[in-house]
């Protein structure tokens, strides 16, 4: 049998470990006597001013000129092709015999009417042509008798005019009565603007 181990056998020389395994007790140090001393201080400081930026170096644009647009020159009116005299119906009339005997002295007059046949109708207008002398309220009495005493006194055969007419639709009626050489007139007609009536009869309904 082993020989026992006893604490005091531990402390004996013989069983002295490494001295790093035995720790003395702790042993009270020297008393706190001042603070550590105080360190300095930041060495960090405030970046100088910097100075002003000089601003934007962005310059505007220069003005651009303007368009060189110009409008069109005016350009002239479209010329409106001639168009063919309106067609006549009628077949032409055999001229008037000749009346015996003298006529000098025999009356001629004529009373005239034009009105519009539009709805609402218009107001007729209405003169006095006398011929041998010429007078009247016709504007044109002259040469309205001129007409009237080629055609012995019947609108109906006074020759046509060959003039351009719009074809525009504003009915006119034409009315003559009266006496002419001791005959009886009595012309009634509607014509289907007032520029046919013109060509048609000159200066006979021009008031």
């Amino acid at each position: 049998m082993g020989k026992a181990v006893t604490p005091q056998s531990l402390s004996s020389p013989q069983w002295a470990g490494p001295a790093s395994l035995i720790q003395p007790p702790p042993q009270p140090g020297p008393p706190w006597s001042h603070p550590d001393p105080p360190r300095p201080g930041p060495t960090w400081r405030p970046d100088p001013p910097r100075p002003p930026h000089p601003g934007p170096t962005w310059r505007p644009d220069p003005p651009r000129p303007g368009p060189t647009w110009r409008p069109d020159p005016p350009r002239p009116p479209w010329p409106d092709p001639p168009r063919p005299p309106w067609p006549d119906p009628r077949p032409p009339r055999p001229p008037w015999p000749p009346h015996p005997g003298p006529t000098q002295g025999w009356p001629k007059e004529l009373t005239l009417t034009v009105a519009k046949t539009s709805v609402p109708p218009f107001r007729p207008r209405v003169v006095r042509l006398r011929c041998d002398p010429p007078y009247g309220s016709h504007p044109r009495a002259a040469e309205a008798c001129a007409l009237l005493n080629r055609a012995q006194g019947d609108p109906d055969r006074i020759r046509a005019r060959q003039e351009f007419c719009r074809r525009d639709y504003d009915p006119v009626k034409a009315t003559a009565t009266g006496v002419w050489n001791r005959r009886p007139i009595r012309y009634e007609r509607t014509f289907s603007n007032p520029c046919v009536m013109r060509n048609a009869t000159g200066a006979v309904f021009s008031f």
